[in-house]
């Protein structure tokens, strides 16, 4: 197949190149970086324009990654960033779409699990009500835009991603403080924290691309359900390093100002589509996840 890839130089998007490369599929780039990998690139910043049809001609799928890094101090600069990076980015691209003659067979676009806000101890499946803070009003904003090209006879799949595992992402952020002795649950610890590994987000999404099967909202998130302060324990005793500083919520918001709200909302999430599909987690249980990526050597991308 012939994949465009948006947003295909950042984090998830420079693995899951690799992954469609490694498949046999055609992938091109669109993004304001070039990728790390050797494949066409177009230099684009959707939030301010609707592309040529050119630039889509002979696509079979999109793939649409684009959107602020929410992993920064908030203000209501950065939050309209966050909104305007997904929102406008992801109208813009539909907006593309629907000028096209020929048109992709799939738009699988991400969203994330902060859809359903802070809920406590309520099993979320992707049937469950959104939530009603700033990350689920992203999030429904999102979805309802990438949903929009169903009138252009696409499939849509919305991926609800959880925090991701890998070498970057939130893990680039924790495993610092947890290396200096500072690391240890936020809030009560009694929250749930939602996860995956690198490696299965990106068969999440290849999956999405090869499997018509695969429509809608689909929960991204292992099906190995922990609490803060498990995922805590269980990233200090990778790293060997203690974990006994439990930061209080009100420091918790000092420090991190509105983005507190994603590691002290709680989700209890579960892949119930996913899973109902087939799918085979790599890596199921946290412990697994993390001596994957902070025990063993550092795999070279795309292996």
């Amino acid at each position: 197949m012939k994949v465009i890839v948006v947003g295909g130089s950042g984090f998830i998007g420079s693995h899951l190149v690799a992954a469609l490369l490694g498949r046999r599929h055609s992938v091109i780039v669109f993004d304001r970086h070039p990728p790390r990998q050797s494949v066409d690139f177009v230099r684009v910043d959707l939030t301010g324009q609707v592309l040529s049809p050119e630039l889509f001609s002979g696509a079979d799928a999109i793939i649409h990654l684009a959107g602020r890094n929410v992993f920064a101090r908030w203000n209501e600069k950065v939050k309209k960033e966050i909104y305007d990076s997904r929102i406008l980015s992801t109208r813009s691209l539909v907006s593309s779409i629907e000028r096209l003659e020929r048109k992709p067979g799939v738009l699988v676009s991400a969203s994330a699990v902060g859809y359903y806000g802070d809920r406590g101890e309520e099993e979320l499946d992707e049937s469950s009500a959104p939530g009603n803070d700033f990350l689920a009003g992203v999030c429904i904003d999102w979805e309802a835009e990438a949903r929009k090209a169903e009138a252009s006879g696409l499939r849509t799949v919305q991926v609800r991603t959880a925090p991701v595992m890998g070498h970057g992402g939130i893990l680039g952020k924790m495993v610092p403080l947890y290396r200096w002795g500072l690391g240890g649950p936020m809030g009560n610890g009694r929250q749930w924290f939602p996860w995956i590994h690198i490696q299965d987000i990106v068969g999440i999404y290849v999956l999405a691309v090869e499997s018509e099967a695969m429509s809608g909202p689909v929960n991204a998130c292992a099906p190995g359900r922990v609490r803060n302060k498990e995922f805590s324990d269980a990233l200090a005793k990778v790293l060997k390093r203690p974990a006994f500083m439990t930061i209080p919520q009100w420091a918790t918001r000092i420090a991190l100002n509105g983005l507190a709200d994603v590691v002290l909302s709680s989700q209890k999430a579960i892949p119930k589509k996913i899973v109902g599909l087939g799918y085979r987690f790599l890596f199921p249980d946290i412990a697994g996840a993390l001596i994957d990526l902070l025990a063993r050597p550092q795999k070279k991308q795309g292996n």
